[in-house]
């Protein structure tokens, strides 16, 4: 070609305004730009690798996890870590002088008889039936693991129990272990929800904080009778919170195919056989030494109000 034709050729190229980013033409129009061209095929290849991945994942019956569905589960998990703090912030500033008081003990023994009906109210209003709902779940194996949870929490109290105080922080102990266990649940669910769609994500930690509330001032009633002080008690919640977020991040990175089943025939069981005993085993001997009266009767209606209370919120949790 003669030098005037590329002349004239680079003239008309800049005639026509910015060269465009995606063109393979160097601005003077003289040679292709090679880098330009291997950055369109590196460009090419990543989207075929997108398409493989997606195409792999559909394939497989799953989909992949954005940022936003992991941000979204956080979000929920640190609702329902904040759970476990806020008996800390409504407890009277003095409550340890407040319990040592008579009518101190007294006020915490009703806490006390909420916590058994609420734990009661827990097993049978909401987790045994949520494992019974369950047509994939073998309920002879769901009745040995709540046997097991039962047992489980005996023996531990029975070798580990040398006295009225160490039995009170042994109680303390093993609702902790079924705490953690629970929230690994509830992290499931939350997980697995997030996963499905924003919005019903939002509605089951909704639903689950307003599930949680009683049973976590239940929880640091127990605390309080094992002699743990405001903060250590926090800490110990804290602890079992986590259990809430390893759920959630393991319904994520399972696309909880796995982990439903197990949560239903083997996990749930379990924690309901613990909350019996903790229940029925550690805590109600104690309130049945009660002599007086007028105390009683208050008892029975905190315990009847625990387990009414369970069974409205579970009501709507299931919804």
């Amino acid at each position: 070609m003669h030098p005037t034709t590329l002349e004239k050729t680079g003239e008309d190229l800049n005639t026509h305004g910015e060269i465009p980013s995606d063109t393979l033409v160097d601005p003077d129009g003289r040679i292709v730009a090679f880098s330009r061209r291997l950055e369109q095929k590196h460009a090419e290849e990543l989207q075929e690798e997108r398409e493989l991945l997606q195409h792999i994942a559909k394939k497989s019956g799953k989909e992949l996890i954005s940022w936003d569905t992991c941000l979204w589960t956080a979000l929920g998990c640190i609702c329902i870590i904040a759970c476990g703090v806020i008996p800390a912030f409504i407890l009277p500033h003095d409550f340890t002088e407040f319990l040592q008081s008579n009518y101190g003990r007294r006020s915490l023994h009703l806490l006390l008889s909420f916590t058994v009906g609420s734990l009661i109210g827990d097993v049978f209003l909401h987790l045994l039936p949520t494992v019974w709902a369950d047509a994939q779940v073998d309920r002879l194996i769901a009745g040995v693991w709540t046997t097991a949870g039962v047992l489980f929490c005996f023996i531990l109290e029975k070798f580990c129990s040398t006295n009225e105080f160490s039995q009170r922080r042994m109680c303390a102990v093993l609702n902790l272990i079924a705490n953690f266990m629970d929230n690994f649940t509830h992290g499931l669910a939350v997980g697995g929800s997030f996963l499905m769609d924003t919005k019903l994500g939002l509605l089951t930690t909704f639903s689950i904080v307003i599930h949680e509330l009683p049973h976590e001032i239940s929880d640091f009633a127990i605390l309080l009778r094992a002699d743990f002080n405001r903060w250590s008690a926090v800490r110990a919640q804290l602890l079992t919170a986590v259990g809430g977020a390893l759920g959630a991040y393991t319904a994520l990175f399972l696309h909880t195919e796995c982990t439903k089943n197990e949560a239903s025939q083997n996990i749930l069981p379990f924690t309901a056989g613990g909350f019996i005993n903790i229940a029925l085993a550690q805590i109600l001997p104690e309130l049945m030494k009660e002599t007086d009266s007028r105390q009683n009767i208050l008892q029975w209606i905190c315990f009847l109000i625990g387990i009414i209370l369970m069974g409205v919120l579970n009501q709507f949790h299931l919804d």
